[in-house]
This record gives structure tokens, C-alpha cells and sequence, in this order.
């Protein structure tokens, strides 16, 4: 009716702040959609497992993470592949903090995230570890189903990595993908066909050790993959056109530089 304001739509919330000292969780808080538990396992890390009850992402919701490893080993996942929804409003915002101290392993692992054409995010990712910490980040992004046959044409996706060692910057960068985005992707100097794109980061007094592990995964890949190692990080960047070969790939990658299987939540 005229004179009326549009309804205002309801948007997502969640957050999750998790502290584990040792064998102690000195903090566990979740609120809204964003949920963390702690399934009993027998694999050498604690696994800690998210979950978003808001069955995915979309324009004007607001997730924020917290993380935090002192004197143990734990690997934070998540349930199942998060999807980023076409927004009509805002774009979503995810900040994630994570803190290994202390001789701490974090691995931060969740599950691929899938895009669908329209969506919006905005995330930032934080790391703050002490020298005698050893952390592992893998970051995917899919751009449409593959089995459905999408294609992304209109996104608005941002990315800042930010990672400390004893307080000073060891690791800057930032990924942007706006507007029309197919032709970059398909353009043999832009995507080249890729459909799935991995960063995998690795960071510890052993990072030269462990890309040696990796070494001939890499040589034997049929994805467009390139490695790096210097200053105790090792950074991995995958892109494929195949997201099903991509994640066996990935799979792969992350058991030989973790030497132990993934969370039992994973499906390849």
C-alpha cells in the first residue's frame, strides 16, 4: 500500500568464540545461527566442527569467529560446504580470528564454500600465533554448482588475510571478485576455465620439511597448482576446472601436510 515502508528482512546472525587450553575449553560461546561442537574422536588433534543453522549465507548477514589454541592440537572444521545465497541487499560480512600460543596446531579447515550467482560477501580473515606455534589455513571457493551446470556471471566477493607471528606481519593478501566475473574466469590470463579455487597455508618452524612432503602430489596434479616456500611458510594455490577432481586434490594436499587423515566430517 502507498505510505508503507518495504518489510525489513530478516537476516542471519552468529557467533562463536571457542578457547582451548590444553585439555581444558576455558571458553565456549555461540549465539544465533552459528553453533560449535566437539564430536568425541580418537585421531591425534581435537576436532571442532561449525555449524550454521541458517542453512547458508546471504546479503546483510553477519558471522563472527574466534579461535583460540594455547598448549594444544585442534583442528577447526565445518559440517558441511557453507553457500554464499544471490543477495538483495547488503553484502554479508564473516570476520575470522584465530590465535595459536604457546606450542599451540591450529588447523583451520572448514569445508568448501559455493557461490551462486548474485552473492556477496565480504570476509576477513586474522591470525595471531606465537613462533613456537604451528598453524595450517585452507580456504576453497566453488563458483556454482558443477553438477547443475552454473555458471557464475554477477558476484561481489572480498578477502583479506591478515597473519601475525609474535606480533609482527608475516602475511598480507587480499582477493577481490566483482561484477561480471564469467569472462575473467573463462580468459586463458584470468581463471582459464577454473570453477574452484584453493589457498592452502601452512606456517611453522617445519614449512620447508613439509613441502617436501607435498612435492610430487603437486608435479602429478592435473589442476593448475603453483607452491611456494620461504620465511617457515608454505603457501599452495589450486585452481581447477573440475571441483570433483579439485577435492580429491585438496584431500591429498592436506593429509600429507597434516601426516594424519582429515576430520571424519569431510566426504570425498
Amino acid at each position: 500500500m502507498d505510505g508503507l515502508a518495504p518489510p525489513v528482512m530478516q537476516r542471519a546472525k552468529g557467533q562463536i568464540d571457542f578457547h582451548k587450553d590444553g585439555q581444558t575449553v576455558k571458553q565456549l560461546y555461540q549465539s544465533g545461527c552459528s553453533k560449535l561442537i566437539l564430536p568425541k574422536t580418537y585421531g591425534k588433534m581435537t576436532e571442532a566442527v561449525m555449524l550454521n543453522t541458517a542453512g547458508g549465507i546471504t546479503g546483510g548477514d553477519r558471522l563472527d569467529i574466534s579461535i583460540v589454541a594455547e598448549f594444544c592440537d585442534i583442528v577447526v572444521t565445518s559440517q558441511t560446504a557453507e553457500r554464499l545465497y544471490k543477495s538483495s541487499t547488503d553484502a554479508a560480512m564473516m570476520a575470522i580470528n584465530l590465535r595459536a600460543d604457546n606450542a599451540a596446531c591450529l588447523h583451520w579447515l572448514p569445508q568448501e564454500t559455493i557461490m551462486f550467482d548474485g552473492a556477496e560477501l565480504d570476509r576477513t580473515i586474522r591470525l595471531d600465533m606465537s613462533a613456537d606455534s604451528k598453524c595450517l589455513l585452507a580456504e576453497t571457493i566453488i563458483l556454482g554448482r558443477e553438477a547443475m551446470g552454473e555458471t557464475i556471471h554477477h558476484c561481489h566477493f572480498t578477502d583479506n588475510w591478515r597473519l601475525y607471528r609474535d606480533g609482527t606481519l608475516f602475511h598480507a593478501e587480499s582477493a577481490w571478485l566483482n561484477a561480471d566475473i564469467a569472462d575473467v574466469m573463462a580468459a586463458s590470463a584470468g581463471g582459464n576455465g577454473a570453477k574452484s579455487l584453493t589457498t592452502i597455508l601452512y606456517a611453522g618452524s617445519d614449512a620447508e620439511q613439509l613441502a617436501g612432503n607435498v612435492r610430487a602430489i603437486i608435479d602429478d596434479s592435473p589442476s593448475f597448482i603453483a607452491a611456494s616456500c620461504w620465511n617457515e611458510k608454505f603457501i599452495i594455490r589450486l585452481a581447477s576446472a573440475s571441483v570433483a577432481h579439485a577435492r580429491l586434490e585438496i584431500n591429498r594436499l592436506l593429509c600429507a601436510l597434516r601426516q594424519q587423515p582429515m576430520p571424519r566430517v569431510w566426504q570425498v
